[in-house]
């Protein structure tokens, strides 16, 4: 039988799941980056980067790294058997 989700493991789920759409978001944002790049490639037409919405996708990556590493202490530290 699962054992009873503490309180702490409850919150932790409901913040890694707002993280992986946060973070789901990010790729998708990534993917067309690189598609309209390798399309510009193709066609011999210059690179052309939306710089704001790749830092933005670079700091919503670490942010999400930073908010993961700090649940993972956490639950290591939890001593809900």
């Amino acid at each position: 039988m699962p054992r009873p989700l503490a309180a702490f493991d409850l919150k932790a789920y409901q913040v890694l799941c707002k993280i992986d759409a946060q973070l789901r978001i990010a790729g998708n944002n990534l993917n067309q980056m690189a598609k309209a790049c390798n399309s510009a490639v193709a066609l011999g037409e210059p690179v052309v980067v939306n710089l704001g919405l790749l830092e933005s996708v670079q700091q919503l990556i670490r942010e999400n790294g930073n908010a993961i590493k700090t649940i993972v202490a956490n639950l290591a530290q939890s001593t809900v058997p």
